[in-house]
């Protein structure tokens, strides 16, 4: 290559790379301008510190109506809890709370003959299926694994 293209190049590349920069600092103050706040990335031992402390609030259904008793009770798994009821032999899902590390993936509530919420984590999936024999909240489960 001859010396003009090479300063050439030289210099677009410097022009490339001012202009980087200076984009990228401009749209860090707009972005500080917008919210208020700058916002930081957590390292992974802020993210695990959170997790720990953090207290799952579990979904809840609207309360039964005056003077109506529902037999109710919770069923508690390694992927998540839930609380469940019984309403004139139709099941309902009261609340459900996943299990750290775990998420909600699909969730019936109900009131129907049988209820579920799916807790997933990874390609981990476990099914818990609520019905009434007997007026009272009965669970199976049961889990898959993606392949």
């Amino acid at each position: 290559m001859n010396r003009q293209a090479l300063l050439g190049l030289g210099g677009w590349l410097a022009a490339a790379a001012l202009t980087t920069v200076a984009s990228t600092w401009a749209v860090s103050l707009i972005g500080v301008h917008i919210t208020g706040q700058v916002v930081q990335p957590m390292t992974f031992s802020e993210v695990e510190r959170a997790l720990v402390s953090a207290t799952g609030n579990p979904v809840l259904a609207a309360p039964a109506p005056p003077g109506r008793a529902m037999a109710t009770r919770e069923f508690s798994y390694g992927q998540g809890a839930v609380v469940t009821a019984c309403d004139a032999g139709r099941a309902v899902l009261l609340s459900w709370s996943p299990a750290q590390g775990y998420g909600v993936d699909r969730v019936e509530r109900g009131p129907a003959p049988a209820v579920s919420v799916e807790f997933t984590s990874g390609g981990e999936s476990t099914t818990i299926r609520v019905t009434c024999p007997a007026g009272a909240p009965a669970a199976t489960t049961w889990s898959t694994t993606a392949d």
